[in-house]
C-alpha cells in the first residue's frame, strides 16, 4: 500500500547555516533509509525489521551524537 503523497516527508531538505533543526527534522528519514540499507543487506528476508530499525536508530544517533 502506497502512503498518501500528502503524508510523505519532503526529498530535497533545506541546509542553513545551523544544520542542527534539519538533522532531527530528518532523522526518520534518515533513520528509515538505513534501516531498508540493512534489510538489503541481510538478503531482503522479512521478520527482523523492528531489529533493523532499531539497529540503524542506534547507528544514526550515535553518529550524530544525539
Amino acid at each position: 500500500m502506497k502512503a498518501n503523497p500528502a503524508e510523505q516527508e519532503p526529498e530535497i531538505f533545506e541546509l542553513g547555516p545551523d544544520t542542527t533543526a534539519c538533522v532531527i527534522r530528518c532523522l526518520p528519514h534518515i533513520i528509515r533509509e538505513r534501516a531498508y540499507q540493512l534489510f538489503e543487506a541481510r538478503g531482503r528476508q522479512p521478520g527482523l525489521e523492528v531489529d533493523d530499525w532499531l539497529q540503524a536508530e542506534r547507528e544514526i544517533k550515535h553518529h550524530f551524537s544525539i
